[in-house]
């Protein structure tokens, strides 16, 4: 896939909550690489502490050491979803330079992912380990913090607005579990394009896709380009992801439909379309690849070819059948290789999978 060059304006401060919304692949324009997005499953895991609380104070080195600031925070604790933990606890961070990553400066709010280091915490995850997060919760105690996670999340959904409301949807999104989605169907039609953008990427996260069609047609505004400033286009930015989104997903119920966004105009949701019915082997397909075997885009040929030799099989092992694979002791040419294709759907191809 090609990647999506997002530059941020400077005015913005960069917090984790931020990057969950805003990073996309890769971080060219950032100093220092990182996820798109918080690994709730792994973060987790590797928690002997979760909580959600207020930051009292900090502390810091004044100097950078090797490119590094050592910091301290005291937390006050809201609630604890795992272990058990005193009224204030400290947790140290670490600034680096030109490569930010999760802050925990005086009166931040949020969740925190931590485990034991020594009489302090640490973050799990230096990136996401603290989330920014709003004060609503739900009143359920002593559940699995998975659960216990997301009915926060929920409640905060119905109760928040603006940014923070955009920030609690990315963040249920990120949770990619089979989970009840009301809350975010709820939210369409949305006025705030950045909005309605974030739902359809958060239920395809969510393995929703009972507004699949709809997220399409967002997916086809994205321009060839997928070069975005932020936040002035930040709903192009979110879009991009829908496609990207598009690409995993392995429902054989969503078939017709990703069959029909390789017909769409817009190349990336084509791209995205063909690599996902590449990998639901279903023959239905074959005469929607064959189509795009001579598509504008390259990597949407490619996935094409892959796509029509898992498929088909032919030749000796699929060789001279996909772009680049040796034939002969030579490494067959794109032009050869479609000529090879429309040959083959000409002869027998169309009569067995045009219909």
């Amino acid at each position: 896939m090609l990647p999506t060059k997002v530059a941020v304006e400077k005015s913005m401060r960069l917090s984790p909550a931020f990057f969950v919304l805003l990073l996309t692949i890769p971080a060219t324009a950032l100093a220092c690489i990182g996820s798109i997005e918080p690994g709730f499953d792994r973060m987790i895991k590797d928690s002997t502490l979760i909580v959600r609380g207020e930051v009292l104070r900090e502390s810091g080195d004044n100097e950078w050491n090797k490119g590094e600031k050592q910091h301290a925070s005291d937390v006050l604790v809201d609630r604890a979803y795992r272990g058990t933990a005193s009224n204030v606890i400290r947790v140290s961070w670490k600034e680096y330079f030109g490569c930010p990553r999760a802050r925990l400066d005086q009166k931040d709010y949020g969740l925190f992912f931590l485990r034991a280091s020594g009489s302090e915490f640490v973050l799990v995850d230096e990136q996401y380990g603290r989330l920014a997060v709003s004060r609503w919760q739900d009143d359920s105690r002593g559940l699995d913090p998975f659960i216990a996670i997301e009915r926060d999340l929920k409640r905060a959904i119905q109760n928040d607005s603006g940014r923070q409301l955009i920030e609690d949807v990315l963040l249920l999104g990120s949770m990619r579990r089979t989970i009840g989605t009301a809350e975010l169907r709820a939210l369409l039609p949305a006025k705030d394009e950045v909005l309605e953008s974030a739902v359809h990427l958060a239920l395809l996260k969510l393995h929703d896709y009972s507004a699949l069609e709809a997220a399409g047609r967002l997916v086809e505004t994205v321009p060839d380009s997928r070069s975005f400033v932020l936040p002035a286009q930040e709903a192009a930015s979110l879009r991009t992801r829908i496609g990207s989104e598009i690409m995993r997903i392995e429902e054989p119920s969503q078939l017709s439909v990703l069959q029909r966004f390789t017909l769409s105009s817009n190349s990336w949701l084509r791209q995205n379309a063909a690599y996902a019915l590449r990998h639901l082997h279903d023959f239905s397909n074959v005469r929607y690849l064959i189509r795009l075997i001579d598509d504008p885009s390259e990597e949407t040929r490619i996935q094409a070819m892959l796509g029509l030799q898992e498929l088909i099989r032919p030749g000796i092992d699929g060789y001279g059948w996909v772009h680049a694979t040796p034939l002969n002791g030579r490494n067959v040419a794109e032009e050869e290789v479609i000529g090879r294709w429309r040959t083959w759907w000409q002869a027998e191809g169309e009569s067995r999978y045009g219909k």
